[in-house]
C-alpha cells in the first residue's frame, strides 16, 4: 500500500498531525519508536503552560492563536478536559526583552492583558515575593494543557477516523523509492507520497546535519497547600529572575505545585545521556533559590522526572522542507516551548500532504537561516 502521509514521530506535532490529515480523507500511517503519550520524548510531565502574549516574538502569536481554537475543538471531539483557563502571570524586570515582547505582542494582537507594578502582583497573589523593579503582565485567557492527555486524544480519535498507526516500532532510515517516500522499520518498508518527520530530541539519527542540540531537562513537583491551587484563582506563571534566567510553574494539583527551569540544563550526546530525575547533583536544588526568593511558601521537593529538549542555535522553530525533498516536511527544534503550537503545526502538516498552501508564513522557521 502507498500512503498519502506518513509520520515518522507521533508524540505531539506527529499525533495532531495524523488525526487532522486522517481527518482530511488522507491514508495515514503515524509510527512512533514507543507508544503515544509516553515518556520518553517531549509530552510527558502532565501539563504545559499555553501563552498568548509571546516573549520569544510576536511572529509566533497567530500560530498560537489558532492552537488555541483548535485545542477547543479537540476539547469537544475527545470529550475530555484538556485546556485550563487558570490565567499566565509573566514576571520580569522592568529592563527584560521577553517581559517588553509580551507586552508589545499583547499591543500588536490587541490581547488581554493586565500590566501590574511589583506591589500591584504582590496584593492580588500574596503568595508571590516579588522584587520592586519588576513588572507582571497578566494573561487571564491564557492558561495550561494536559498534554498527555491531548496526544491521547489525537491518537485515540486518529485511529476511530482509519489512520494506520505502528507503535513501539523504530524507525531505522529514511530514503526515497523513485518519486515515493520510503521508510524502513523493524516491521518493514512502507511508502508514501508524503512524509512528516517530527521525531523530536532524537531527529539528528534520521536526518544529518541538522541544527538542533539534544539537552536534558528536569522538572519536579514541590510541596503546596490550597492557596496556590487553581480553585484559589494562583495562576500559571513565568519568571525571568535577575541573573537572566528562566522559570516557570503551575497551580497546585493536589497539593503539589510543578517548576521547571526553561534555560540550562545538560547536553546529550546518546539516548541514555537523559539520566532518571536525581541522578545529576543539581537536579533537586536546581530551583531552589527561585522558590526561596518569589515562592518562599512552596515547601520540599517531593519528586520529579527528566525531560528532553531538542534547541535550534536561536530557539526558534524549525518548519521547512528538507533540501532537495520537497515531499518531506520536517518539524523540529521546538526548543522547549514548542507543545502549546502542537496542534497549529499538525494543522500545517495536514496541509502539507494535501498539497495545499500554509495557512501561516514560516519563512522565519525556514532551514536556511541558518546558511
Amino acid at each position: 500500500m502507498v500512503y498519502d502521509l506518513i509520520v515518522v514521530g507521533s508524540g505531539s506535532v506527529g499525533a495532531a498531525a495524523g488525526f487532522y490529515a486522517t481527518q482530511a480523507g488522507l491514508s495515514v500511517l503515524m509510527i512512533d519508536s514507543a507508544h503515544p503519550p509516553h515518556n520518553q520524548g517531549t509530552h510527558h510531565g502532565e501539563t504545559r503552560l499555553i501563552r498568548h502574549a509571546y516573549g520569544e516574538g510576536e511572529r509566533y502569536v497567530p500560530l498560537v492563536l489558532r492552537a488555541q481554537t483548535l485545542w477547543d475543538e479537540l476539547e469537544r471531539q475527545s470529550g475530555e478536559r484538556i485546556m485550563h483557563r487558570s490565567g499566565i502571570l509573566n514576571l520580569a524586570p522592568h529592563t527584560s526583552s521577553f517581559i517588553q515582547n509580551v507586552i508589545q505582542s499583547a499591543k500588536t494582537w490587541q490581547l488581554t492583558v493586565e500590566i501590574l507594578q511589583a506591589e500591584e502582583v504582590r496584593a492580588r497573589w500574596p503568595q508571590f515575593t516579588v522584587p520592586d523593579g519588576y513588572l507582571g503582565v497578566f494573561e487571564p485567557h491564557s492558561g495550561f494543557l494536559k498534554c498527555e492527555q491531548a496526544v491521547r486524544s489525537w491518537v485515540q480519535l486518529a485511529e476511530q477516523a482509519g489512520c494506520a498507526q505502528l507503535f513501539n516500532c523504530p524507525v531505522t532510515h529514511i530514503d526515497r523509492d523513485g518519486d515515493l517516500q520510503q521508510v524502513t522499520t523493524s516491521d518493514g518498508i512502507f511508502r508514501a507520497r508524503k512524509l512528516l518527520i517530527s521525531a523530536g530530541t532524537w531527529v539528528s539519527h534520521l536526518v544529518a546535519d541538522l541544527p538542533v542540540a539534544p539537552v536534558r531537562k528536569v522538572f519536579a513537583w514541590y510541596q503546596a497547600d490550597g492557596r496556590y491551587s487553581e480553585n484559589n484563582q494562583f495562576p500559571g506563571f513565568t519568571v525571568e529572575m535577575s541573573d537572566g534566567s528562566h522559570f516557570y510553574g503551575f497551580p497546585a494539583d493536589n497539593n503539589a505545585l510543578k517548576v521547571g527551569r526553561h534555560d540550562g540544563g545538560q547536553l546529550m550526546q546518546t539516548p541514555e545521556d537523559r539520566k532518571p530525575f536525581g541522578s545529576i547533583a543539581v537536579d533537586g536544588n536546581e530551583s531552589f533559590t527561585f522558590l526561596r526568593k518569589f515562592l518562599p511558601g512552596v515547601g520540599v521537593c517531593l519528586h520529579g522526572e527528566a525531560c528532553s529538549y531538542d534547541n535550534t542555535p536561536d530557539e526558534d522553530f524549525i518548519i521547512d522542507t528538507l533540501p532537495g525533498e520537497p515531499n518531506r516536511l520536517i518539524i523540529t527544534g521546538l526548543s522547549g516551548h514548542g507543545f502549546k503550537f502542537a496542534s497549529v503545526l499538525g494543522e500545517l502538516a495536514s496541509e502539507f500532504a494535501q498539497e495545499k498552501p500554509f495557512s501561516f508564513d514560516i519563512k522565519p522557521f525556514s532551514l536556511d537561516r541558518f546558511n
